[in-house]
């Protein structure tokens, strides 16, 4: 993995932190938010792997873990939350 950027001018961390710093706060902020979504994405990437690894059919995670979708399928009211006494 190169540590250049595509036109070889810079490296990539210094550059990306030259840029980051040019930007005002809302969009380092989005800045930030885009790269731990690319971290994510990269993490469940590399369980699927393991997963799949282990013998686990591909895209089971990800296609059971909150995959109802049935239109029929409606969560209950839960009623109102026992009142507890406070901790000491």
């Amino acid at each position: 993995m190169s540590n250049t950027s595509p036109s070889n001018k810079y490296p990539v961390a210094p550059h990306l932190t030259e840029l980051l710093h040019t930007l005002p706060p809302d969009l380092q902020s989005e800045v930030c938010d885009f790269v731990e979504f690319l971290l994510e994405k990269r993490y469940r990437r590399e369980l699927e792997q393991r997963a799949v690894a282990h013998g686990w059919p591909t895209d089971f995670f990800t296609t059971t873990v909150g995959s109802i979708n049935a239109p029929s399928f409606v969560r209950q009211p839960q009623g109102m939350p026992e009142e507890r006494e406070p901790l000491p």
